[in-house]
């Protein structure tokens, strides 16, 4: 196990210069995403555009709904965020392409395929290895922040989380390699960017669909009383949003306006 290096990780960034141009590793922290957002609001998001804070330990890490991330002891898992001004069009394909590079970088490591979760947790065999938040900010011009967390080579103990969780040394024939799995990820998230710019958000929908019938196989359906129609998942699309529902009764939310949905079970034979 080996210290992350901002100078060797900017150094192997080539080919993602066009999203991560600077690289500040902190020993601790309490949220990349916060400390990167205070920045923003100190110097602002030209200042900042580019930026990639990564924390060797976090200690208020935060996901989706106030919920808490664990990150780990120092050097054992990956936590960071990224600024990235002009975002792509609508700003959430920022938080789908990372979403979906994460998810490749997931595979790479273990060998196994990994899952979405909705609307961006990354599961394999059905736990949790890592989580992703993007959030814009009330700034001019306007920046996505991509807070990601990612179980390399610890997970929570047991009771720390209400979800089954794994890291990817659990998985992986030999202890991965933080730095690497990082730098592949952001070069794959590059590559996504520009084929994101170049050929539109078709290849990005198919895939976040796929990825998340892994997770969803028989469909979803809205938890609580919300009266939704419940079937399986039909469509994504970047700018109108997740499609699910049985014959006259398909539903589509956007992103933002989803409500909390549940995998089905597998039909009784």
């Amino acid at each position: 196990m080996r210290p992350l290096r901002a100078e060797r990780i900017a150094g192997a960034l080539s080919a993602a210069r066009r999203l991560a141009t600077r690289v500040e590793v902190l020993e601790e922290c309490a949220s990349t995403s916060d400390l990167l957002r205070q920045r923003i609001a100190e110097t602002g998001t030209e200042a900042n555009h580019g930026l990639l804070l990564i924390a060797e330990r976090q200690t208020g890490g935060r996901g989706r709904a106030a919920r808490d991330w664990w990150s780990g002891p120092p050097g054992r898992n990956l936590a960071f965020s990224l600024c990235v001004q002009p975002p792509v069009e609508p700003y959430e394909a920022a938080g789908l392409l990372a979403a979906c590079a994460l998810a490749t970088a997931v595979e790479a490591c273990c060998g196994r395929e990994a899952a979405l979760k909705w609307p961006n947790d990354v599961l394999v065999d059905g736990a949790k290895v890592a989580g992703l938040l993007a959030e814009v900010p009330s700034t001019a011009p306007p920046a996505v922040l991509v807070g990601i967390g990612l179980n390399v080579l610890t997970a929570p103990p047991p009771g720390t989380a209400p979800y089954p969780t794994a890291c990817l040394a659990r998985f992986s024939p030999a202890e991965p390699d933080r730095e690497r799995v990082l730098v592949d990820l952001l070069v794959d998230l590059g590559a996504r960017w520009e084929q994101y710019l170049t050929h539109g958000p078709a290849a990005l929908e198919a895939e976040f669909l796929t990825r998340l019938r892994r997770w969803a196989p028989h469909g979803v359906r809205a938890a609580g009383r919300d009266p939704l129609a419940e079937g399986p998942l039909l469509e994504f699309s970047v700018r109108q949003g997740l499609t699910w529902g049985r014959e006259g009764r398909e539903v589509t939310r956007a992103a933002g306006l989803l409500p909390r949905i549940q995998p089905l079970p597998a039909p009784v034979s």
